[in-house]
């Protein structure tokens, strides 16, 4: 029988430790999850560094998928042993009004305190609620929380993805992506290729991938994208014009700068819409001529925040096989080399696109 699971803790800003603690067991209306996968999100960086907030100690990890080892008393899910399952970082109220709507990543369920509702391995901290981040041989899953029953024709290594290709879906969505309408993206980012791969789905006739590194660019062919181009300002824009007249119907941008937003703004077309899927952090304000760029051009400006809603999407795409998911994942890492995968990323080693760690499995 398990006796210890394995967790990564940042115990305060800039620190992170691996420990071993007691082997959690679910309450009422909870799941022991036992994780298989966890991807690495730019965004737990950022955490470990304190740019987010001072959830510490925090437990990381919002992009984990895993198996069902325990079911705790009253739980109503139907899941069984043994089921793998993705789980949703964000635990909705289901109360509010937001999360009413559908919008439950907007959730106000504490409503004294301004801010984001509860995401797991983000912002709850592990000496409020032990267990809440993926970074971890063992989750507990709360019961608010929305589980999802992963295919079985669904490799491992694509399934981990379906965090962020539900941010990606998410993203299409809110730009309206509708048949044989032009994209563009900016930053081929692991978000920034699912997002080519959840247009080139929703029916895009042209999808023009911007920005980053080259062979990413490269790979984006795979994932959906027409034509792929590089540059900055004037040069960009005569470019994207040149392929798409007048601008590209939606342009997402998933760069997480204020230079791609306000490039983003001038690579779409009169009357079209410009989804902004990248956190820039506490970072410079956005600046832009407000009449020329967004008044007498009409521009529907659509924030899309998180993953609402595009895990269906997201899991139904992946097991489409359509697009070769798995060639994302480039870097694997036992949970207890996290920090060596954190060095990897940010010395940004030759050919990483997604890394992910696997916990050892414990019997």
């Amino acid at each position: 029988m398990i006796q210890t699971a394995e967790q990564v803790l940042f115990p305060r800003a800039g620190q992170v430790e691996v420990r071993e603690v007691p082997v959690p067991h679910p309450g009422p209306g909870e799941l022991r999850l036992r994780i298989t996968r966890a991807g690495i999100c730019a965004t737990d960086l950022h955490l470990r560094d304190g740019h987010i907030g001072d959830p510490f100690p925090l437990v990381p990890g919002h992009e984990f998928i895993g198996v069902i080892d325990e079911v705790g008393p009253a739980d109503v899910r139907g899941l069984a042993l043994g089921e793998s399952v993705a789980v949703e970082m964000l635990v909705p109220c289901q109360r509010c009004d937001r999360c009413r709507e559908g919008r439950y990543n907007l959730c106000q369920q504490d409503l004294d305190t301004p801010g984001p509702g509860r995401q797991l391995g983000v912002n709850i901290p592990d000496d409020a609620v032990p267990y809440a981040g993926g970074y971890a041989s063992h989750l507990i899953v709360p019961a608010q929380a929305i589980v999802h029953r992963i295919p079985e024709t669904v490799d491992p290594d694509a399934a981990v993805l379906v965090e962020p290709l539900a941010v990606a879906c998410r993203a299409v969505s809110r730009g309206r992506v509708r048949s044989g309408e032009s994209v563009v993206i900016i930053g081929p980012g692991p978000v920034g290729l699912l997002c080519a791969a959840a247009a080139s789905a929703a029916g895009a006739a042209a999808v023009v991938v911007v920005g980053g590194r080259a062979e990413r660019r490269t790979l984006s062919r795979s994932f959906g994208s027409t034509a792929q181009l590089d540059g900055r300002g004037e040069d960009l824009v005569s470019d994207v014009h040149r392929i798409l007249p007048g601008g590209a119907d939606v342009v997402i941008e998933s760069a997480g700068s204020v230079d791609a937003q306000r490039t983003a703004l001038m690579l779409v077309r009169r009357g079209g819409r410009v989804v902004l899927a990248g956190a820039c952090g506490a970072g410079p304000t956005l600046q832009i001529p407000s009449d020329e760029l967004l008044l007498t051009r009409e521009i529907d400006l659509l924030p899309s925040f998180l993953s609402a809603g595009g895990f269906e999407p997201a899991l139904a795409l992946l097991a489409s096989g359509r697009f070769p998911f798995t060639s994302l994942v480039t870097h694997v890492y036992p949970l207890a080399d996290v920090a060596r995968a954190f060095a990897d990323i940010e010395n940004r080693t030759e050919g990483l696109i997604k890394a992910v760690l696997v916990p050892e499995e414990r019997s």
